[in-house]
């Protein structure tokens, strides 16, 4: 791998005290990284690298987009959606009814805010080796695994009755049951996490590349790259060589799920102070 050569060579190349400083303690990839021995000095010195297959799938522009995009978006929306911000009305005469932003409408873009940066946390996606794209083993081996874990109870049969409309829905306070149970099954605990803030002068895409190379780091950490070489495209490394039925499973599966827990509430709550709201405190 080559250094970066742009402008700003320092975003892409961090060695690992600078990473760890800039990703704080909050985040357990850091505490795992802090304690790791595998990846050398001379591993840190590399860039973080990470090709998308299309043009437009880099992670870090996706999230920095459509949470810029929902600051706005708050601000321009309906009745429901100002009792929530506590916007004031008068702006609404300037606006085609229609045109204003909906609940449900900033839910689905919430989603994929979120979707964007859980995918940050998941090492096969900020790796560029050939062995980590999602039809060479690895990378859906990984996620099926999750799956079986996760998946079922929250599918949409499971949480809407057959037929019936979306106000149907389980209640939200047994879906949050739902969701603390997967928590235990990965040995999590939320209940006295303080979410930090975006430190002053980031901004979210220099945090997803961040959480980003730390991933890189991660999936380095799985499959060595002495082992499978950053420039090998016939490297493969299937699920149950390096990661089935060993205890580095269960230490990244926390690690993952802790992380992407914890960015997604980071940028929601940038979103929200953007509109000069200080966050609820978890329940």
């Amino acid at each position: 791998m080559k250094p970066f050569s742009g402008a700003s060579p320092d975003r892409f190349v961090a060695k690992k005290d600078v990473l760890l400083k800039r990703l704080g303690p909050a985040r357990m990839m850091s505490r795992y990284l802090a304690a790791d021995r595998r990846l050398d000095p001379d591993w840190w010195a590399q860039a973080y690298k990470a090709v998308p297959t299309k043009p437009g799938q880099h992670l870090p522009n996706r999230a920095m987009a459509l949470g810029t995009m929902l600051k706005d978006l708050l601000l321009l929306g309906d009745e429901s959606v100002d009792d929530l911000v506590g916007r004031g009305r008068a702006f609404d005469k300037y606006l085609v009814t229609d045109a204003q932003s909906r609940q449900e409408a900033l839910a689905a873009y919430f989603f994929m805010l979120s979707h964007f940066i859980a995918d940050s946390c998941m090492p096969c996606h900020c790796d560029g080796r050939n062995l980590s794209a999602y039809g060479k083993g690895l990378h859906k081996q990984w996620e099926e695994h999750w799956s079986k874990v996760v998946a079922a109870e929250f599918a949409k049969d499971a949480l809407i009755k057959k037929g019936a409309a979306p106000s149907a829905c389980i209640p939200g306070d047994k879906a949050m049951e739902k969701a603390r149970g997967k928590d235990k099954k990965f040995g999590l605990d939320f209940s006295e996490t303080t979410i930090p803030s975006l430190p002053k002068g980031r901004d979210v895409w220099l945090e997803m590349v961040d959480v980003c190379r730390a991933s890189f780091a991660l999936a380095s950490i799985v499959a060595p790259p002495a082992k499978y070489a950053y420039g090998d495209a016939k490297a493969r490394a299937p699920f149950d060589a390096v990661l089935a039925g060993k205890p580095i499973l269960k230490e990244m599966d926390r690690v993952i799920m802790h992380d992407a827990v914890l960015n997604t509430a980071m940028v929601w709550k940038n979103v929200w102070q953007a509109l000069g709201k200080k966050p609820a405190k978890p329940k």
